[in-house]
């Protein structure tokens, strides 16, 4: 059976191959690569590989660039490539160097160079399961951003509406409305045939955001950025919470800074940023903290590509209770709309 080092050292270097190839990979899906090769046999390549798709390729070309680019991925510490599979002039560490950019956490380990018979002490960048302290400068939103966005969010307010406002509506099932009634009998000359019942029309709601920074959600964080603030900062009634491994309330930050200032007191202080996932803990510790927050006025908005690697259990029980507490539960995944995207 292969060490734990080697097994990550497969997912580190399948996320690179596709990284090559202009496919995203996160720290999140090389945690779930190497968690996932654990429980097979490494001697079945089929295997193998059927592992690295699931957990790395998002969509059917992927998986197919992974399948192609399989027979490249080292699959021990004396295994290197090819001459032919370098560039001129470039040497066997290069590939061992880029490591770097797929994981965090740090390892050393002897690489052999065959052709060179010299041992040389590289440093390894793998998976590490504590967690990681990472800062993100986002860039601000531009004026012209935000007055869409606030448009955009003005609509969807109305649609997740579960608190009366002071506007009234028809309804068969509400009260008497007796003016209204008096004004409708003008076209029976005063007779009133048929009472008008009416009751207040829903235009409100509570809004509770709960944001995932994680590594795999890196590209959308511009986007986030605009609805954090925009929500915080022109609408009442509204919460925001980051998380990753951790969880972090950044109502205040967003709410009282300008566009510019929201993004150095982010990075000051949202540490987590590009961290891993732990989607159950960081909601379980939600409805423990601030469970207040919620009641069957909010509407819960989840923003995540539920790429989760903590205990599929937490998240279950996590989500019933939530649904219990809040009037509405919205779970927005980025990924939802890419062809042959499926969720774990």
């Amino acid at each position: 059976m292969k060490s734990l080092d080697e097994i990550a050292k497969i997912a580190v270097n399948a996320a690179n191959q596709l990284r090559r190839n202009g496919v995203r990979c996160s720290v999140a899906e090389v945690i779930d690569a190497a968690n996932a090769l654990k429980h097979i046999n490494l001697e079945n390549e089929e295997d193998v590989l059927n592992a690295l798709k699931i957990t790395l390729a998002k969509s059917k070309e992927a998986a197919q660039m992974l399948a192609r680019s399989f027979r490249m991925i080292p699959k021990s510490k004396d295994q290197v490539y090819e001459e032919s599979k370098f560039k001129k002039g470039e040497s066997d560490l290069t590939f061992w160097d880029e490591m770097g950019e797929a994981s965090r956490g740090v390892d050393q380990f002897v690489f052999r160079d065959d052709r060179a018979r010299k041992m040389r002490r590289r440093s390894w960048f793998s998976y590490s399961p504590s967690d990681v302290i990472s800062r993100k400068r986002l860039n601000p939103p531009k004026p012209a951003e935000i007055v869409e966005v606030r448009r955009i969010i003005k609509r969807l307010r109305r649609r997740l509406a579960l608190m009366e406002g002071r506007r009234f509506e028809r309804d068969k099932h509400g009260e008497i409305d007796i003016w209204k009634s008096i004004r409708a009998s003008y076209s029976t000359f005063g007779e009133i045939l048929e009472f008008v019942k009416v009751k207040r029309k829903k235009t409100r709601t509570k809004i509770t955001l709960l944001i995932d920074v994680s590594g795999s959600m890196d590209s959308y964080s511009d986007w986030l950025l605009k609805i954090m603030h925009t929500l915080c900062r022109y609408h009442h009634n509204v919460e925001c919470f980051l998380f990753s491994t951790r969880l972090f309330r950044a109502t205040e930050i967003l709410a009282k800074s300008s566009p510019e200032q929201v993004v150095e007191l982010i990075w000051r202080w949202a540490d987590m940023w590009g961290s891993g996932t732990k989607i159950g803990k960081c909601l379980t510790l939600f409805l423990k903290r601030y469970c207040g927050m919620v009641d069957r006025n909010t509407t819960v908005i989840i923003i995540s590509d539920g790429w989760d690697t903590g205990e599929p259990r937490l998240l279950r029980l996590g989500m019933q209770k939530l649904k219990e507490m809040a009037g509405r539960v919205v779970w927005l995944n980025p990924y939802a709309d890419k062809p042959g995207y499926r969720p774990l």
